[in-house]
């Protein structure tokens, strides 16, 4: 029996819970950067890996070993008498799930543990229930995941707004997941994402320093699901744009280093409408499929709650 973790705190209590079988994790954020549809085997981890390489500082190498050692663990998983796939309801979980439910859907035995609640700070005896209540996965869902995943690879993030508006009875949160995807499109009113925005008006109420700021952006249960790292992946952009919106203040003397964040005055004029984040900074970045660009954007109209090709994306 092959378990595959959304991460490895949840594979390491597995473990301590002795729940028979081998227990991995599943290392990747499908959430972030190029996933394109239609990529070799090898352009798919050699795209993934210069992505993760360069937006968390890590060893290019080292980055490219380790997906290709965990693509070779999927490989071989159709051996397994038995898969069965830990993941939670969040946005994080969802991609990576939807990515997984694809790649194994030929195995013999694939089970899901699906679940509305975080694995990661479940007691071992809960985990063990947890466990015990797993289910096949129904041919339904692999329908669901496959035409769902054919969405969030395409190059037309119009593509997703099926699965935003649809509720699918076969496949719960994917809906609500797809909306908080759809909302991390720059915004219809004034160009910030759902993340972005959220993140500013944080700033804005009062959350200065980064725990609190982290711990207020997607408060419990985590639905968007970031690490640390991303969150401040997301920060750092919105500071180093060519237009900032947030200042980064190191504090001195502060053992370990403490950073403080500011919003801007630009970033307050965004924030209050009066104008467009990406018609100030020159858009270049990926969600799913998608390439934004200035020749080829999409935004998220938060009122219809659809994602919408712009102007520029003709």
């Amino acid at each position: 029996m092959l378990h595959i973790h959304n991460g490895d705190s949840t594979a390491a209590s597995a473990k301590r819970a002795n729940i028979e079988g081998r227990h991995v994790p599943f290392r990747e954020t499908l959430i972030t950067g190029p996933v394109r549809a239609g990529l070799s085997s090898h352009d798919w981890i050699e795209e993934r890996a210069r992505f993760l390489s360069e937006s968390y500082d890590q060893n290019l190498l080292r980055v490219r070993t380790e997906l290709l050692d965990q693509e070779q663990v999927i490989d071989q998983a159709r051996y397994e008498d038995e898969i069965v796939l830990w993941f939670e309801h969040d946005l994080f979980c969802l991609i990576n799930f939807l990515y997984l439910l694809g790649r194994l859907s030929k195995a013999r035995h694939l089970s899901v543990i699906w679940c509305p609640s975080p694995l990661g700070i479940m007691e071992e005896e809960e985990l063990f229930n947890v466990f015990n209540s797993r289910a096949a996965v129904p041919p339904a869902m692999l329908r669901s995941g496959a035409e769902a995943w054919k969405a969030y690879t395409s190059d037309d993030a119009t593509a997703l707004n099926r699965f935003i508006g649809k509720d699918s009875g076969d496949f719960a949160f994917l809906r609500d997941g797809f909306r908080l995807h759809g909302s991390r499109f720059p915004s219809v009113r004034n160009g910030l994402g759902e993340v972005e925005k959220r993140a500013m008006e944080g700033i804005m109420a009062g959350s200065t320093d980064f725990l609190s700021l982290f711990t207020r952006f997607d408060q419990s249960p985590p639905r968007f699901g970031f690490g640390d790292g991303e969150f401040l992946r997301h920060l750092r952009k919105l500071a180093s744009c060519a237009v900032p919106v947030i200042t980064i203040t190191e504090v001195e003397g502060e053992n370990p280093p403490k950073a403080l964040f500011a919003v801007t005055p630009v970033g307050q004029t965004i924030l209050d409408g009066k104008a467009d984040f990406i018609d100030l900074n020159n858009a270049d970045f990926w969600l799913g499929g998608a390439h934004l660009t200035r020749e080829r954007m999409w935004r998220w109209d938060e009122q219809r709650q659809v994602v919408v090709a712009s102007r520029s994306a003709g």
